[in-house]
């Protein structure tokens, strides 16, 4: 990752190895903070870049102090301190304000590195309550027992010579996630869905994985049908149903965003995106990107 131009799109958990502050456990369990600076300085930043990435891995965001501003898939949210913001691997997020002065804890990692296979009822909940509410207050006593959580698991990253760590960082991890996941559950009051808003719900969520999968390829909702062999029109309507927008829409946005990503990193021309995005050619992708942004790509990326 560089420092100073924002030449990324799909953030890896490489990209975060790199920083300063970073301590991390084979690229697959990465923690960072800044309680040791008096700001976010510009190694850190990077991290919150402000146009639209797309994450290749789960990341929980402690904020102790400041605030912060960003979109996840699409919508707006604003994080204060005691907030935990839970973020699942591919999920394109763009931060719109960061406050200098926030003092922030991240830990991120691989979805293979937590899984709740003992509680599948929960973790489909769960799943439900952090792509709904990414960012949920908590109260002072369970902020401060995850920041004491984080910071013995950070402890034990550093012990390299301990021949098992691994086993204790995945051991922290459960810990961490059963903890937070147990009061975020509680908060919710999701109520017990119906057996029809259940197969719906699977519906969406399965239809949301593929999206992020394929979008970069294909756009056509019968595609989608196809993998999750039901019609074109139900997928819709029962697409809708679960999110409030339609199966179509869905699609759109996370192409527009990719796109959106791609024209800032400017390391691509608009003929090289609009092949990357499957486009039959660069003036098709131009009139697309215009009619769902309001300008044309060359003018976005002056922006």
């Amino acid at each position: 990752m560089k420092k100073t131009s924002p030449s990324f799109i799909n953030l890896n958990l490489i990209d975060l190895s790199v920083l300063k502050e970073a301590v991390y456990l084979d690229n697959e369990l990465i923690l960072i903070d800044n309680f040791s600076l008096s700001h976010i300085d510009s190694n850190s930043a990077a991290f919150f870049a402000n146009y639209p990435i797309k994450l290749s891995f789960t990341v929980i965001i402690l904020l102790q102090s400041g605030s912060m501003k960003f979109r996840i898939n699409l919508k707006e949210y604003e994080a204060k301190p005691q907030d935990i913001i839970a973020v699942q691997k591919g999920a394109i997020g763009e931060f719109l304000y960061t406050d200098p002065d926030a003092q922030v804890a991240v830990i991120a990692f691989g979805n293979e590195y937590f899984r709740m296979t003992a509680h599948p009822e929960a973790a489909m909940k769960l799943q439900q309550v952090v792509y709904n509410h990414p960012v949920n207050h908590c109260p002072k006593e369970l902020f401060e027992e995850t920041l004491m959580i984080y910071r013995f698991m950070k402890q034990k990253t550093t012990e390299t010579q301990n021949p098992f760590r691994k086993d204790l960082l995945q051991a922290c991890t459960q810990v961490f996630m059963y903890n937070t996941s147990s009061y975020f559950l509680t908060a919710s009051h999701l109520p017990e869905t119906p057996l029809q808003d259940n197969r719906q719900h699977e519906i969406y969520m399965r239809f949301i994985q593929e999206v992020q999968k394929h979008y970069t390829k294909e756009r056509s909702v019968t595609y989608y049908a196809d993998l999750l062999c039901i019609t074109p029109k139900y997928l819709s309507q029962t697409v809708r149903k679960a999110s409030g927008r339609f199966a179509g829409e869905w699609i759109t946005q996370y192409v527009i965003l990719e796109a959106k990503a791609l024209i800032k990193s400017r390391k691509y021309t608009m003929q090289q995106i609009s092949e990357k995005l499957n486009f039959p050619n660069q003036s098709f992708f131009g009139k697309y990107f215009k009619k769902k942004v309001g300008c044309t790509p060359k003018e976005y990326q002056k922006t």
